[in-house]
């Protein structure tokens, strides 16, 4: 019988102080250095107000940025602090050196006020108009921005302004604009679970217009039904601000549907089964010219709908249909969807733009997922804001970093080709990623710090499958034109 080969035996020891299991927030800190990003924070926020502070403490945007560092590693809760607190050798790689400990993190995020952290999700809106700038994006295109909310569940009945929302759960609520095509958060409320969105929602969006570049397209605004009221709508009207809002499932808007003639119908736009419609449309209460109401339909079969009374699908399908469905007396019913917009062009294109608005929950799913918003762990109302605006910082980083990747990428293939490229073929070329993407490509990579020679080198694995990769976004960024 053959012997099989010995097992080594292995030497425990955790005694390396020139190990970092987080390098890649080197990436973190070209930005930082690139914009100016804590300073740039530190400004806004004593320009509301004077940050206090221990005399050998951290500034509040060096806490924001620091918090927001540790979400990128991974941390989703102030305990993580102490994963980045203790790894002395990654220091020199972020942002913020000195980490607090999660115990004065927990004090001193209550000290924010709201204006304060209202006016660092701005500036940091305008740092990324600087990035785009450096990159070379146009600054004069259309603006899509998307609004949207969802709510956190919170546990503790002394938390501040927890609320039990539809679903009976005490919770939070978050309100976020985003500039879709630069898939960046531009403004953030956060509000009790139970709170609508309605009141709060020009507030909001004037805030995100706030952080626009100058000279820019016609911005253009999407938002689903709890957002829709007439206020709302004569608010963007006159604010010159073009809407495609989803409209609630109202009686009067089911009785609008008869109106429609059976010819108007045309295939939808990648949706296989839908169609869509069109008509004019005066809400209660409107003054002005007639609106357009976008009419969506999708064919259904009568054995694909649910028994169960709280399917969603089942809300969507006029009532006598549904009966006559489920009675199994017609073979097929539709589901509908409703619009309301003021923008010109054919209806099939803008129903397949407002579809589109679905990008928001993908931002929204990667500040819960991937950016510590899953969880408001503090009891106080300022503190949980802070909290927010640390996870919309790193949301936003994320979104800068994948920008830089996609314009390297694409400067390659330039040079590859030996001249321009087409739309097309740009648009093919790079692509963003959420933050748990680059977290496991690129941020949470182990390496070694070696000094040699009076030089400080950072040596990856020999195996890491994207080194090139985190070199070359490391020298694009800090070779891109100085931010002003």
């Amino acid at each position: 019988m053959k012997r099989s080969a010995s097992v080594p035996t292995i030497h425990s020891g955790a005694d390396d102080p020139n190990l970092t299991g987080h390098a890649g927030l080197l990436l973190v800190r070209d930005l930082n250095s690139k914009l100016h990003l804590v300073e740039r924070l530190d400004t806004v926020i004593d320009g509301v107000r004077s940050f206090k502070h221990r005399r050998r403490g951290l500034t509040g945007g060096q806490l924001l940025v620091s918090l927001a560092e540790s979400m990128l590693a991974g941390g989703s809760h102030l305990a993580h602090l102490d994963s980045l607190r203790e790894e002395a050798a990654g220091q020199v790689l972020r942002a913020v050196a000195e980490v607090p400990a999660p115990e004065t993190a927990s004090q001193l995020l209550p000290r924010f006020t709201v204006r304060q952290l209202r006016a660092v999700v701005a500036e940091f809106a305008r740092a990324g108009v600087e990035l785009d700038r450096a990159l070379g994006l146009p600054q004069e295109e259309p603006v899509t921005l998307d609004l949207d909310s969802t709510t956190t569940e919170v546990f503790g009945g002394q938390k501040e302004d927890a609320t039990f929302n539809y679903e009976g759960k005490r919770s939070l609520g978050s309100l976020l604009c985003t500039w879709a095509e630069r898939r960046r958060v531009v403004a953030a409320q956060l509000r009790s679970g139970s709170a609508s969105d309605k009141p709060i929602s020009p507030a909001v969006v004037q805030r995100a217009l706030r952080t626009l570049p100058k000279g820019h397209g016609e911005v253009r605004l999407r938002a689903d039904s709890g957002f829709y009221s007439v206020t709302f709508l004569a608010w963007c009207r006159k604010h010159r601000l073009k809407f495609c809002v989803v409209v609630p499932r109202y009686r009067t808007i089911w009785e609008a549907r008869r109106h429609i003639a059976p010819n108007s119908w045309r295939a939808a736009k990648e949706m296989a089964g839908a169609e869509v419609a069109e008509m004019p449309f005066v809400p209660t209460g409107w003054e002005g010219k007639p609106l357009r109401l976008l009419v969506r339909r999708v064919r259904v079969e009568a054995g694909e709908i649910s028994q169960s009374p709280r399917s969603r699908r089942r809300k969507t399908i006029p009532q006598q249909q549904l009966r006559l469905a489920l009675r199994g007396a017609v073979s097929h019913t539709y589901s509908y969807s409703f619009m309301v917009t003021d923008m010109e062009g054919n209806a099939v294109e803008l129903e397949h733009w407002q579809r589109r608005r679905a990008h928001i929950e993908e931002r929204i799913k990667d500040l819960k997922l991937g950016c510590g918003l899953l969880h408001l762990p503090l009891r106080k109302r300022r503190a949980n804001y802070a909290w927010q605006t640390a996870a919309v910082i790193a949301s936003n980083l994320t979104a800068m970093l994948s920008a830089v990747n996609v314009a390297r990428e694409r400067q390659v293939a330039q040079e590859a080709a030996g001249g321009t490229l087409s739309a097309e073929v740009l648009g093919a070329v790079g692509q963003s990623h959420n933050t748990e993407v680059l977290r496991r490509w690129l941020l949470a990579v182990p390496a070694r710090l070696v000094r040699k020679s009076r030089q400080l080198r950072l040596r990856l694995a020999q195996g890491m499958m994207h080194k090139q990769e985190f070199w070359a976004l490391h020298y694009h960024i800090i070779n891109l034109a100085p931010a002003g």
